[in-house]
């Protein structure tokens, strides 16, 4: 009896151990996250060139331009985005007056009510405070959350949209307005981004598997029909124009051998952001488990959808950390439903939260140290721009922000996206190479050097004749903070 009394206690303060640490955690990991916020909004650290593509899509729709033509007037066009985030951010900058600010603020917000959606979902389950707080408090701390927290990308919104889509169509019964809120949420996630479509079928499949047919088919046909609209906005707003540019895009360059290769990209990928695996492998092994007695579930079903997609978006080219922020939610919140509907492993599995979460401390705790060290972007390019001496001809820029910051129209949106076309249409980048031969830019500026990267100008950024011509009629001047400026011989 005294044996079976000192193991209670000693599991009493075990368990209270774990929830300190779990609530010290959930302090510590969201404080210095709101840290590194605030320097980027500061010093836009981490706007890089595909930061740029977005705030240039938004910059061409404040202009009236809803989707750039391949080539015209403007430039070079071609992106596989769908509008939502840059047509929100177009619209906050005439208030705010700044695209970067703009853009920086919706994706905060995103992430924000992303977190929120996470805990009540889980409260909406009947998770534990505690273990929900653990579960916002995981997804704030890998790389995948804070990349879409500090750029200005659409995965964050999409996710967010998507997931309190799911949160108001988890538990019983759903009230009709709130069936149809849902909807409206799928709908602008698949605004957002085209592949966002994982929640939507999650719903449908659970409902259909549990018998609710007659949710389902609500549900589904006022989800369908609103896709049908957002397609038809697209295509009208663009003047048909976005039919011709995602249909030579939507492969980014990629093939057959790309797609089979997708789960090594993306498990690649995932090495990047070590506190996702510390979730991911648990989550995987917990849903497969789950399964076997709770099939109708719809978080699990999301799960396994998100697992899904996200390995088919990695069978395209252009893949990054960013795609890789709905399987870290999935996963998180996966495990923390697990552990709550099973008394075996709740003790241990609390155990396991806690440490993954003292980990994640310690590696955001490293990402905003590494934030002190860097360069800040904002007064890099304030500084390469004053250094440009007064020339009517434009700027080439790898990274479109340098010349959105200079008030002008980039002529180039997407320097991959211009590469991949170029390799299976050659002749769509003579007008580039022609200017870059008559030395038609004041500067070109790159993102890399190609001296010591001439891979990166030849497989991923630009390709066909770049470097030659660029060799040929232009000099190297000076590096800054990364940017690498060349000008007219």
């Amino acid at each position: 009896m005294k044996h079976a009394l000192r193991n209670g206690i000693s599991s009493k303060v075990i368990s209270r151990l774990y929830s300190a640490v779990i609530v010290a955690t959930a302090v510590l990991i969201p404080a210095i996250v709101l840290l590194r916020v605030v320097r980027n909004f500061q010093h836009q650290y981490f706007l890089s060139w595909v930061d740029g593509v977005w705030l240039t899509c938004a910059f061409d729709f404040v202009h009236g331009v809803l989707y750039r033509p391949l080539l015209g007037s403007l430039g070079y066009g071609g992106v596989r985005y769908f509008p939502l985030y840059f047509v929100l951010t177009g619209g906050l900058s005439k208030i705010l007056g700044s695209l970067e600010t703009s853009g920086l603020i919706l994706s905060a917000a995103s992430i924000v009510l992303l977190l929120c959606a996470c805990y009540v979902l889980l409260r909406r389950l009947h998770v534990s405070v505690l273990l929900s707080l653990a579960a916002i408090t995981a997804v704030c701390a890998a790389a995948t959350t804070q990349e879409a927290l500090l750029n200005t990308k659409g995965d964050g919104l999409a996710a967010m949209l998507s997931l309190w889509g799911v949160t108001f169509c988890i538990g019983s019964k759903p009230r009709r307005g709130l069936l149809y809120l849902a909807a409206v949420l799928f709908i602008l996630a698949f605004a957002t981004k085209l592949t966002t479509v994982f929640g939507f079928v999650a719903v449908i499949l659970g409902w259909i598997l549990s018998r609710r047919y007659k949710e389902a088919s609500q549900l589904g046909l006022a989800t369908f029909l609103g896709y049908v609209l957002v397609l038809s906005a697209i295509f009208f707003g663009s003047n048909g124009r976005a039919l011709e540019v995602f249909r030579a895009c939507a492969g980014g360059g990629g093939s057959l051998i790309r797609a089979l290769q997708a789960p090594f990209h993306m498990l690649a990928m995932t090495l990047v952001d070590p506190v996702m695996l510390l979730f991911l492998v648990p989550a995987a092994a917990l849903a497969l488990s789950s399964f076997k007695h709770n099939g109708t579930q719809i978080l699990l079903i999301y799960f396994v959808l998100v697992l899904l997609v996200t390995l088919i978006i990695f069978g395209s080219p252009g893949t990054a950390i960013n795609h890789l922020l709905d399987l870290h939610v999935a996963a998180v919140l996966v495990i923390a439903f697990s552990i709550s509907r099973s008394p075996a492993i709740a003790e241990v599995g609390t155990g396991i939260l806690a440490l993954s979460l003292l980990v994640a401390c310690s590696s955001t705790a490293q990402a905003f140290r590494g934030d002190l060290n860097r360069r800040s972007f904002r007064l890099d390019v304030q500084q390469v721009l004053e250094r440009l001496p007064a020339d009517s001809r434009p700027v080439l820029a790898e990274n479109p922000i340098v010349v959105l910051k200079s008030g002008k129209t980039p002529y180039l949106l997407d320097p991959f996206m211009f590469r991949a076309l170029t390799s299976e249409r050659p002749e769509f980048g003579q007008d580039l190479w022609e200017k870059i031969t008559h030395r038609g830019f004041s500067a070109i500026i790159l993102v890399n050097d190609p001296r010591a990267f001439p891979s990166w100008y030849r497989e991923i950024h630009f390709g066909g004749e770049f470097l030659q011509d660029l060799e040929a009629s232009y000099s190297f001047q000076y590096s800054l903070g990364g940017m690498y400026i060349y000008r007219p011989k």
